[in-house]
């Protein structure tokens, strides 16, 4: 057990039957897999965690049993990664690791890796399916189909039926608080590190007025935390008529103000958001509306210019971008402020290195999630030959966290003895994660999973948990 000690300083649709991109190898064979067992594992971002969450709905409601034990699964399907090549290496050793120990299961593999590596894991012993990105919401119709070794249109970027059949679990069944709502998905940008437009394709939004009635039906059955989720949720856009028709309308500001007109017991949290997504107006949202987060996560990943450039991202607003970021941690000093940052990429030098260093003090993150640069083949930045050693990545990865969690230790103190609501995500011991993106245990107490609490956190810790004591019917303001 810690102590928040006072820190120094601060210095479901069906596949179509005319697929032309649909393979069957010769040995391919019909299978009886009505109502098999099949478990779910996911490798990479948090939009492919959110889909296996909306596939585990699908197959439920074709009558598909879901378990979590791979020991007990007919069919194990993995959603996989290719963001970098060592995410692709572990996502291999991964696949190798499930069909020596569960030779018995027919593995299905989806996702980016199975985008960019379809017809060789086809061959790998074990995997009866490959499903490209663009037909990830046809594999509970696939399986139904009973057919094994099929490829499926691997050779399509991205997603385009996008959105997956609205077979909404509730939170009892779900075993899950927070509802992810996918709202958008692929990427205009093209930064020179990054493998994911090629994989996920272009930006694409789903109407407005599907959100509207998933994102209600989600609150009438109990979730009291929604999610908004995509791969790049501030290019939101609504394409009412065509996921390829770019003549949008309503953004993100406007998507979250037309949610908060719906009634009932909720709050709304965002995903990461791009800096050049940033509005006055989420800020503010972020900052005041109760119905909204106090928790903003911003994928800066540097905030040196020159390297900002190098990544083909802009940097000419970079220092009203940290001057914002500062002023909203001012504003609002109670809210979190997270970031996403890669160290060494081709090109950084230790002093452009120390002015992302700097800015992170500057902005006064309270935490964030540090990345070594990894070469990703077929991006700009792979083929540099200005590569930064392992050791230097290293180092600049270890001094960025250690700014990053003296950050985050200021940050706590300043929140001992508040009152917080939290979220209780498990009642034993009860667990929750507050507003502002606090993870909370309280302990000799009970609470029902799924409800709120009002807790006073009391200075310890328990690993990532910060200790709280229950309010007990104390005013929270």
């Amino acid at each position: 057990m810690g102590v928040i000690t006072n820190p120094p300083a601060k210095s479901c649709a069906v596949p179509s039957k005319d697929l032309t991109a649909l393979v069957q190898s010769e040995d391919g064979a019909a299978q009886d897999f009505a109502g098999a067992a099949v478990a779910l594992r996911s490798i990479g971002c948090r939009t492919n965690q959110e889909e296996m969450f909306a596939l585990k709905g699908a197959l439920a409601k074709r009558g598909f049993s879901v378990v979590d034990s791979l020991d007990n699964a007919q069919i194990i399907i993995v959603n996989t990664c290719s963001v970098t090549s060592l995410t692709e290496s572990k996502t291999a050793r991964f696949l190798r690791v499930i069909n020596n120990k569960h030779p018995a299961a027919n593995i299905l593999v989806t996702g980016c890796f199975a985008q960019q590596h379809g017809e060789a894991l086809l061959k790998q012993s074990g995997v009866k399916w490959v499903v490209g990105n663009a037909h990830k919401h046809s594999i509970p119709s696939l399986l139904a189909d009973q057919a094994t070794n099929l490829l499926i249109d691997t050779g399509q970027q991205g997603n385009e039926t996008l959105f997956w059949e609205d077979c909404l679990l509730d939170p009892l069944q779900s075993d899950r608080t927070r509802f992810s709502l996918k709202i958008q998905e692929g990427c205009d940008f093209k930064c020179s590190y990054c493998i994911v437009p090629a994989l996920r394709g272009p930006s694409r939004s789903a109407p407005a007025r599907r959100m509207l009635d998933v994102f209600k039906r989600a609150v009438d059955m109990g979730y009291k935390e929604i999610v908004l989720t995509g791969t790049h949720i501030g290019q939101y856009g609504d394409h009412t008529n065509n996921v390829n028709d770019h003549n949008k309308t309503g953004g993100l500001e406007e998507l979250i103000t037309q949610f908060l007109k719906i009634e009932g017991d909720y709050r709304i949290r965002l995903s990461s958001l791009d800096p050049r997504d940033l509005s006055d107006t989420l800020i503010t949202m972020a900052g005041e509306e109760k119905r909204v987060c106090d928790h903003l996560h911003v994928s800066v990943q540097s905030l040196c210019a020159d390297i900002l450039s190098s990544m083909n991202r802009p940097g000419k607003e970079l220092d009203a971008l940290i001057e914002r970021l500062s002023a909203f941690r001012q504003k609002y000093p109670n809210a979190a402020l997270g970031g996403d940052f890669i160290v060494g990429h081709p090109g950084e030098s230790d002093a452009m290195f120390e002015t992302t260093f700097a800015g992170v003090k500057q902005a006064d993150f309270t935490y964030g999630h540090v990345f070594r640069y990894s070469k990703r083949p077929g991006t700009p930045a792979a083929q540099r030959s200005d590569q930064i050693a392992e050791s230097v990545k290293k180092t600049r990865g270890d001094a960025l966290r250690v700014l990053l969690q003296s950050n985050r230790d200021v940050f706590l103190y300043s929140q001992v003895s508040r009152p917080l609501c939290i979220l209780i995500e498990d009642a034993e011991p009860v667990r929750g994660v507050s507003s502002n993106y606090i993870r909370v245990e309280v302990p000799k107490t009970s609470a029902q999973k799924n409800s709120w609490m009002e807790v006073r956190l009391n200075g310890k810790t328990r690993g990532v948990y910060c200790l709280a004591e229950f309010l007990n019917g104390e005013k929270y303001e």
